[in-house]
């Protein structure tokens, strides 16, 4: 079934919209109608208002629809006699459907809404035994609101328009002067919608006009009506707006403090200290034997003279640097002392035997230094577990 397609929609925008009524459930529906002998092809829109249902059949889709309404059996031609008759045929089954779908063909006919397997919305119309029933299907809500607009809702806002703007009533008009005005408003809302709309809802008399039909359709008593709707009016009211501030609060809110904050004092400064030497270096057997713990040198550390007194920072050694890195030492606070600081002495180990037994200890240390026995034990040398922990 081919669908509803712009070009569609441009050939209906001339046609006439006819109305019928749903007896059973009391449903106004509105539709258009289209044919073209030409093409021999027909086309049918149909909304409630709220919905729109189309179909458009072309000539072998007539003849069978034809057949099936009115209950005839199916013809093949045969001959080209047939074939001529058959197509004279069809282009009359046009024609009446044209004549049927007026608004006096419609005063005539009958409608029915219809149930069908085949379609989403059928109805069948019947005219001095001439029967026939469309089979449409929804084309969605967005585009049923898009024909809604263009199709129903802007014409009747311009038609309403000219109504109430033109001097002379629009029923003691002849249809001369009534086409007249209707082409002027028309031609007005072609060049700027937008402003053709502003123009005819901003006028009091259509505001106020729609105002109180709009209520009819909710308030189903007259006495609701003359209570909550307004009158119409011709002119619009006047407005003064009356510009007050909210009272101030109870409770003063408190405003954050955007004076600056004193600056943060500044972290102690680093100076550099020379390496030590390595405490793991091996000392030769005969420093060992003739060095005495009193003569140990101690860890060098360079003395940090007061902030007062210099800010030169100190020259850095860089004849280390290869060996070992230099570390930082956070300076000391400044005081009123200006001598330097005194370098850490290391302490003595108590002595826990006699000067005989630790001289004979020593002795037997540097005999097995240099004949590489120490540490080992007898026996056979185990080998090294290569990836443990060594301590």
């Amino acid at each position: 079934m081919e669908q509803l397609s712009e070009e569609h929609s441009k050939l209906l925008s001339s046609k006439e919209w006819l109305v019928k009524v749903d007896s059973h459930k009391s449903t106004p529906y509105l539709f258009k109608f289209h044919s073209s002998k030409i093409d021999q092809s027909c086309l049918v829109m149909i909304t409630d208002t709220k919905s729109v249902w189309t179909e458009v059949i072309s000539n072998s889709q007539i003849a069978r629809r034809w057949r099936a309404c009115n209950k005839v059996e199916s013809f093949v031609a045969n001959t080209t006699e047939e074939e001529e008759a058959e197509k004279e045929w069809r282009l009359i089954i046009i024609g009446n459907l044209s004549k049927i779908h007026t608004p006096g063909g419609m005063d005539d006919a009958s409608f029915e809404v219809v149930e069908s397997r085949s379609s989403d919305f059928a109805f069948e119309i019947d005219c001095e035994g001439f029967k026939w029933t469309w089979e449409t299907c929804f084309i969605g809500y967005r585009n049923s609101a898009e024909i809604i607009s263009k199709h129903l809702v802007l014409p009747l806002i311009s038609v309403s328009h000219t109504a109430l703007s033109v001097g002379k009533p629009v029923g003691e008009m002849v249809e001369s002067e009534l086409e007249k005005a209707i082409d002027a408003v028309g031609r007005a809302a072609r060049r700027s919608i937008d402003t053709h709309v502003k123009n005819a809802i901003s006028k009091p008399r259509m505001n106020s006009s729609i105002q109180r039909m709009s209520a009819f359709s909710v308030l189903f008593t007259f006495h609701k009506l003359k209570s909550h709707s307004a009158p119409i009016s011709f002119t619009n009211e006047e407005i003064k707006l009356q510009i007050t501030y909210p009272p101030h609060p109870r409770v003063q809110v408190e405003q954050p403090n955007l004076a600056k904050t004193p600056p943060k004092p500044l972290s102690p400064s680093f100076v550099l200290r020379e390496p030590s030497d390595n405490p793991l270096k091996h000392h030769s057997a005969e420093d060992s034997a003739t060095e005495s713990d009193d003569d140990e040198p101690g860890p060098k550390v360079i003395p940090v003279a007061a902030a007062s007194t210099s800010s030169i920072p100190p020259q850095r050694d860089f004849r280390h640097q290869s060996s070992s890195p230099a570390r930082l030492i956070p300076k000391a606070p400044p005081s009123s002392d200006s001598s330097p600081v005194r370098p850490a002495t290391k302490k003595k180990k108590k002595e826990t035997s006699s000067s005989e037994d630790s001289e004979e200890e020593r002795r037997k240390r540097v005999a097995k230094l240099k004949s590489g026995t120490a540490g080992t034990r007898g026996g056979v040398r185990q080998p090294l577990k290569r990836g443990g922990k060594r301590f």
